[in-house]
């Protein structure tokens, strides 16, 4: 596939593909989603959001530049089966390019669509307020409640922060033996130890929905659940995953843009942006 910049390009900054070494790929997929609606806007504003963040980590003493390329929207069909294929191919053509893919939407399923374009050792690391374990929503088994189940038809899971779930979730996930921090873990020395000896050695995606941080720091969620994440939370466990595993790439996901209210897109943008500068330092 030949991808073509974006219009509206990640931090403001035009990069050159081929120099490149982050590709973000804006997934507008709403299909599936059960309660608010809105995720197809919001990689357009997750972009916009970026921009009034600055290229530099103060932290880090790292400076973002030169390093990340943004595609224009993929075109998702209105068909499940469909869109999953297209985010699959996209994400394919985005590693044998040699490049880090990641996707910003759009409801959480698009990180079964991005699943398939990756190895089967490679683990997935599922940040969410909800288990999505569902065996199907209304009769519909491809569905964002369901998404951490599928992405484990296939290949490994931990789940990170959740606070929502049924107790038949609870019962699959325990009788598959997952690694799952509830919520009520998460700030335990022994859950982030827990986590460093799963991922040690391994490759790893990072998938954040944004309904896993406190509903006060990101309000603009399809579904919100009280007592989440702050973000010193978040980056505390990036950089547990990062220092102990090799990251092959990540999405943002469950953004519903608030028409007032642009913190949880600044939020999903400052989370990529360290994710990027936390990794590069890594192995400077």
């Amino acid at each position: 596939m030949l991808f073509h910049e974006g219009s509206n390009s990640f931090l403001e900054e035009v990069v050159d593909f081929d120099s490149a070494k982050y590709v973000v790929l804006p997934i507008p997929m709403e299909i599936t989603t059960s309660y608010l609606k809105g995720t197809r806007f919001a990689p357009k504003s997750i972009i916009d959001a970026s921009r009034s963040l600055e290229n530099y980590n103060q932290e880090l003493d790292y400076e973002i530049r030169g390093k990340v390329f943004t595609t224009n929207e993929i075109e998702i069909p209105p068909d499940t089966e469909k869109a999953l294929e297209t985010i699959k191919t996209t994400v394919s053509d985005v590693l044998a390019s040699g490049k880090f893919p990641i996707l910003i939407g759009g409801e959480h399923l698009l990180t079964y669509g991005a699943s398939g374009a990756f190895d089967q050792d490679v683990l997935f690391v599922i940040f969410d307020a909800h288990a999505d374990f569902k065996d199907a929503v209304y009769g519909v088994p491809l569905n964002h409640a369901s998404d951490s189940r599928l992405v484990n038809g296939r290949n490994g899971v931990v789940l990170v922060g959740v606070r929502s779930l049924s107790l038949e979730e609870k019962k699959e996930i325990e009788s598959r033996g997952l690694a799952i921090l509830y919520m009520d873990q998460i700030r335990k020395q022994e859950s982030k130890d827990s986590l460093a000896r799963k991922i040690s050695g391994r490759k790893v995606y990072i998938s954040v929905d944004m309904d896993v941080f406190d509903p006060s720091i990101a309000p603009g969620v399809g579904t919100p659940q009280p007592n989440g994440l702050l973000y010193t939370d978040m980056i505390e466990y990036m950089f547990i995953i990062i220092k102990n595993s090799e990251i092959v790439g990540m999405d943002v996901t469950e953004v519903k843009p608030e028409p007032d209210n642009k913190a949880t897109e600044v939020l999903a943008a400052k989370i990529i942006t360290d994710v990027i500068s936390l990794n590069e330092k890594k192995y400077e």
